[in-house]
């Protein structure tokens, strides 16, 4: 009889992956983990590298899709998934990867706090959620920005650039039109001070194409650390691809090699777990739904910063919106506001009522005063479902839209011009409501407290297969407005104590 490879194995490297390891080491469990991918990216990459890509990626023409997932960085992780994983969109974008640390390499690093309202409901602890939220924030490193012409160095910080800071100056200056409206200073996850293998942020405004000083978070700078302990392995290029339940659990990969332990924990990502459970789920006709945000992206313009040169600052999100659209507790949006100055200036070019050269040329002078507002509505304003071709092979996600979302919409939209316009902002042709998935916001297809074959545990055991557990977006029961990965990275580090403790006294 085989012995097993590891008391865990864990499928996926990103940031519910590493989250969910580090307990467990702490346990002394053995732990495997697989990664689709490997290190090899260069921190010495140069810059025009990083910013065009090795083929001129950079310069291909826009998709219509977000600036960050244009960049040479994101268009390999994406290229390489749509290809490898059997995953296919209809009037969805499938945003996932399999890259060493997931979509940590291309996330927007912007932090959002779930509350008791936020989780009534959920078969979880609010208690130890947040217990899990401290412990998250002090491995990767948290900052505020501020402006620091104005306010005392408290903290952690970054300058707010001179742009946002005027909006936040203006906002703090005037009554909200609408009194639900919530205008405040963003939380990245990024360094104001360098860490041992981490170096603070220098401010250059290269974080869309990735950020060579590792000042922004991502989980593959958290492998160093686990790599130490001998009772952790990492095996790169392992893709896995099947699931089968033999005295514990067996995992096949790409190559033809198996791996079997106890227990297996998948944090592969919403899309990846799906694809790896499709030979255990009943997915019927009506396919699995997957909640993700609707996304409205709008292109202001500040005419008091006008011909006024942008100041250095990262170009991560400034500010941090919110405005509540409903009598529901879950009826509200939350949104960014970023300072594109250092953004992919095609993208903006592009959707200029202008040519090209005069739409460049005008970019370039009214760079300093231009912002770019993203909005997410939460998951119930989503249709999307997660459908198994009949061949067998291969998965095909169709999104769409609530019934009444429109209508919701443009409500949205004459409630936030009166907000620009009292924030001395004028919204500028372009506004798009983006195709779903291009959030990469998934949540929901196997929920914690649910009942049936789709249902999970509050340690998120899948019901039918004891053992079998999932920590990624796949189990929070709903999706709020709020960005996500802070919540997946706690829960994952929630449920992987409970796991090592249950290990531990085999009676709780």
């Amino acid at each position: 009889m085989k012995t097993h490879d590891a008391d865990f194995i864990i499928v996926g490297s990103g940031p519910a992956g590493v989250s969910a390891a580090f307990p467990l080491i702490a346990a002394g469990r053995r732990v495997l983990m697989l990664d689709a991918g490997n290190d090899a990216r260069s921190r010495d990459e140069s810059r025009s590298a990083r910013v065009l890509g090795s083929n001129l990626e950079s310069l291909r023409a826009d998709d219509g899709s977000s600036p960050k997932l244009q960049t040479p960085v994101a268009r390999g992780i994406l290229e390489r998934f749509r290809r490898e994983s059997g995953i296919t969109g209809e009037g969805f974008m499938p945003v996932a990867s399999l890259a060493r640390g997931g979509l940590s390499n291309i996330w927007g690093a912007q932090i959002s706090y779930l509350d008791a309202e936020d989780i009534l409901g959920w078969p979880i602890d609010i208690d130890l959620l947040q217990r899990s939220y401290e412990r998250i924030s002090q491995r990767i490193g948290i900052s505020t920005n501020a402006d620091l012409t104005a306010e005392a160095d408290r903290g952690s910080v970054l300058p707010l650039g001179a742009a946002a800071a005027h909006v936040l100056h203006r906002h703090k200056a005037a009554k909200p039109a609408d009194g639900s409206f919530r205008l405040f200073p963003a939380i990245n996850a990024i360094l104001s001070e360098a860490r041992p293998g981490r170096a603070a942020c220098d401010l250059r405004g290269d974080c869309l194409y990735g950020c060579p000083s590792g000042a922004i978070y991502n989980s593959r700078q958290d492998l160093l650390a686990l790599q130490k302990p001998p009772h952790f392995r990492l095996l790169d290029n392992v893709r896995a691809i099947s699931l089968a339940s033999n005295a514990g659990w067996t995992i096949g990969t790409a190559d033809g090699s198996s791996f079997s332990a106890p227990r297996i924990i998948l944090a592969a990502g919403v899309l990846g777990t799906a694809a790896l459970l499709a030979d255990l789920l009943p997915i019927g006709g009506e396919g699995l739904r997957l909640l993700n945000s609707p996304t409205l992206a709008i292109p202001l313009l500040s005419p008091a910063r006008l011909l006024r040169s942008a100041t250095a600052t990262h170009s991560l999100a400034q500010l941090g919106l919110s405005l509540r659209y409903g009598e529901r507790a879950s009826d509200y949006v939350m949104g960014a506001i970023y300072e594109v100055g250092s953004l992919p200036t095609q993208s903006f070019v592009n959707r200029m009522p202008l040519g090209r050269k005069a739409g460049r040329a005008a970019f370039e002078m009214i760079a300093g005063s231009l912002l770019v507002a993203t909005i997410y509505y939460p998951g119930d304003q989503s249709r999307s479902y997660i459908h198994r071709e009949v061949t067998g092979k291969g998965m095909t996600v169709r999104g769409g839209f609530a019934d009444g979302f429109d209508i919701r919409a443009k409500d949205l939209k004459r409630r936030l011009r009166r907000e620009w316009q009292r924030l001395g902002l004028i919204p500028l042709p372009g506004a798009s409501l983006a195709e779903p998935g291009i959030d990469a916001h998934f949540a929901g297809t196997l929920p914690m407290g649910a009942a049936g074959p789709f249902g999970t545990s509050v340690d998120g055991e899948l019901n039918l297969h004891p053992g079998l557990h999932v920590v990624d977006g796949s189990i929070l029961p709903e999706l709020s407005s709020k960005y996500i990965t802070m919540t997946i990275m706690a829960n994952a580090d929630r449920i992987a104590h409970r796991l090592a403790e249950m290990e531990a006294n085999p009676a709780l």
